[in-house]
């Protein structure tokens, strides 16, 4: 049975004081609009005529991370621009306005702190909404690479996204005690939302989960980054590799934003520009879903504010906003309505752990099970401790089930339940058991497919199923599809070593 707590009386008492010990978690990156009305013109490449009469040969197998080279490299015009903050900044951010790159044509940024790149050709500049990943340091090098056969290309950045320093802010503190945090070492699950500063992180469904009060903050500009460095001295926060930064596809999300239980915010990623690859593609890995455990403790992983031991300033230091974990003592969940249900634990959080996964911990056997989203403060242990919303508030289980759309079942072999009813949180456990019932549920009239959705491997341990496989084919057949990593499939597949020194929740 599970620890369940109906504490109708302690709510409203919270709703008489306005909320003001239980508060929800973000933590912005402070930062200020530049003007700097940066204009590339106007530009013709090369004829394809006079590429020809050159004699240099078209190599469409020559590749820049743009994957745009159409072309020898000596043939592209190539237009540079210095663009830098009025100050010293410790990050910057292109605001693209007027954007031409034509069929072939290409731009690259370059970080002249750390000669860190980002390349963008027509597509990939539109799909990350015409804004540039961030860099490090006060001032970029843009380059514009026009390809023959492109006529009338141009870039235009009328604006440029400084970082400020964080200086001796304080933080509105949240720990259950003194801060116990440690840094994780497994960084391939929790990403950075930024710039309002919160958590989010890849479900073995292959959506991405947060707090609802974030994801009411997305715009077409707000990313999502992996393998995040130290922050300053001061606890300014300084920005993952480009490679390791993701545009979050606002546009898809979806989340409620009505307090304590009733507070989550699912989403979608798109690629980074330079590798391709979406968090889910590049990461492999995710936790699992479930609504059906009643761990002994909580383990939270999350980017929250730090202060101990005090920054250079007396206040954040080199580990804020950082990826940092700790377990501690389940104080099960409350109840007040099917929709508004939470956690609570004793466990340390800040601003910034906002959407950070709630993992259950010691239930022998189970690793990387998610039960919820954390998503506010207000620790005063041992009577009470941080919140987030269970997977058992009916409309996040609703939401999730239909994110990619209503003809959808899950199958994951690694969850912890042998299920047979192919929800988000009750996934099919028998790729044939799932088909089976596709079968029975597909007949004429019925025109949507379902899709079955596969979790795969994490970190190269999971997503395995060594199992025969028959399918006498639906009306309208069934569409198998993985969500995270490789899947294998039949009798003999077998899987990789897990990630080395990962325990049970991956630190």
């Amino acid at each position: 049975m599970k620890h369940i707590r109906i504490r109708y009386p302690v709510l409203i008492f919270l709703l008489a004081i306005g909320w003001q010990a239980v508060i929800g978690q973000p933590a912005e990156a402070p930062s200020h609009l530049e003007d700097v009305n940066k204009d590339l013109g106007y530009h013709n490449g090369m004829s394809i005529a006079q590429l020809s009469a050159s004699g240099a040969r078209i190599a469409p197998e020559i590749y820049t991370p743009a994957q745009t080279i159409a072309f020898p490299p000596s043939s592209y015009t190539v237009i540079q621009e210095n663009i830098s903050a009025a100050d010293h900044a410790p990050w910057v951010r292109l605001v693209f306005g007027n954007v031409n790159l034509g069929e072939n044509s290409y731009i690259v940024i370059t970080s002249d702190e750390d000669q860190d790149q980002q390349f963008f050709n027509a597509s990939t500049i539109a799909e990350w909404s015409f804004y540039s990943a961030y860099f490090k340091g006060k001032s970029i090098m843009l380059e514009l690479f026009v390809a023959p056969g492109d006529e009338n290309i141009t870039v235009q950045v009328p604006q440029l996204i400084v970082g400020d320093f964080v200086g001796g802010q304080p933080i509105p503190l949240s720990l259950c005690g003194a801060d116990d945090r440690l840094s994780s070492t497994y960084p391939y699950v929790d990403g950075r939302l930024m710039s309002f500063g919160c958590t989010g992180w890849t479900t073995a469904a292959g959506f991405y989960l947060t707090a609802g009060h974030c994801e009411v903050l997305f715009t077409s500009s707000t990313i999502m980054e992996f393998n995040v460095p130290s922050s300053l001295p001061d606890g300014t926060t300084q920005p993952a590799a480009v490679n390791d930064q993701y545009p979050v596809i606002s546009s898809s999300s979806t989340g409620q934003n009505a307090g304590i239980g009733d507070d989550w915010g699912i989403y979608n990623c798109g690629a980074n520009s330079n590798t391709g690859l979406t968090p889910a593609e590049a990461e492999r890995a995710y936790y699992h879903l479930s609504r059906s455990l009643a761990p002994p403790s909580m383990f939270v992983r999350g980017y929250g504010t730090d202060e101990t031991p005090p920054g250079t300033t007396g206040f954040r230091n080199a580990d804020s906003q950082t990826l940092q974990y700790q377990s501690g003592p389940s104080l099960g969940e409350n109840i007040t309505s099917p929709t508004d249900i939470d956690w609570e634990y004793v466990v340390d959080t800040e601003g910034g752990n906002s959407g950070s996964a709630i993992l259950a911990s010691g239930v022998t056997g189970v690793n990387f099970h998610s039960v919820g989203i954390h998503t506010h403060a207000g620790c005063a242990p041992p009577s009470s401790g941080n919140h987030g919303t269970s997977f058992e508030a009916d409309d996040t289980e609703s939401a999730m089930d239909v994110f990619w759309q209503s003809q959808v079942e899950y199958v994951d072999i690694d969850h912890h339940l042998s299920s047979t009813t192919g929800s988000s949180l009750f996934p099919h456990f028998s790729i044939q058991n799932a088909l089976n019932q596709a079968n029975a549920g597909h007949g004429p009239g019925v025109s949507a497919l379902e899709l079955i959705l596969i979790a795969g491997s994490n970190q190269g341990s999971g997503g395995v199923y060594a199992q025969s496989v028959s399918y006498s084919g639906a009306t309208n057949g069934v569409v198998l599809r993985r969500t995270v990593g490789a899947v294998k499939i039949g009798p003999g597949a077998t899987a990789k070593a897990p990630v080395s020194g990962a325990a049970a929740n991956g630190d």
